[in-house]
């Protein structure tokens, strides 16, 4: 796996993890008690909002992880 890729796993798994935090994020602020089932979904995407922040921090840590490694390539080849 070319080191680049990697990179672009880390931003591509960030992007996607903003975008599911959105989603989540606003469907909780649509939900009403009224809602039929609306409980459910509720906790569904109060599951998922905890699951993307976990997916940033993840991705965010690949990339991370990519600085610290081309910082110690560039350490070398000086």
């Amino acid at each position: 796996m070319a080191i680049s890729s990697v990179l672009n796993s880390g931003l591509s798994g960030i992007q996607q993890g903003f975008e599911s935090l959105q989603k989540n994020a606003g469907h909780i602020a649509n939900t009403t008690s009224t809602d039929e089932g609306g409980s459910q979904s509720l906790v569904e995407s109060i599951i998922g909002l905890k699951s993307s922040v976990i997916q940033i921090k993840a991705s965010m840590q690949v990339v991370k992880t990519y600085d610290d490694v081309l910082g110690t390539l560039l350490d070398v080849k000086a």
